[in-house]
């Protein structure tokens, strides 16, 4: 009864996308950083949880979300890969010569 009330609201993902976009990519630096301790990556995780203010149940219908409209991902890493591209130094994007 909701969606029919609400039907935009099905249209978007639960974190908008460009919040999840940063959450994603802090996610990740985190892996690659304490990847190997389990227990201080959770604490690093939980904490970016509470900095972007993410629940778990957020996080995971978020997750859902897209799993049911698998063509999003594209935009999603598009994003991922143009913010990652801005983040990096000049003397990294530079092509050599």
């Amino acid at each position: 009864m909701l969606a029919l009330l609400f039907p935009a609201c099905a249209d978007k993902p639960p974190i908008p996308e460009s919040k999840f976009v940063e959450f994603y990519i802090q996610l990740q630096m985190l892996d690659a950083q304490y990847g190997k301790d389990s227990a201080v990556q959770k604490q690093k995780v939980d904490s970016l949880m509470n900095a972007f203010e993410i629940k778990k149940t957020l996080f995971d219908s978020t997750i859902a979300w897209y799993g049911k409209k698998p063509e999003r991902w594209d935009n999603f890493f598009a994003q991922v890969k143009q913010r990652l591209a801005e983040m990096k130094p000049d003397y990294v994007r530079t092509p050599r010569r």
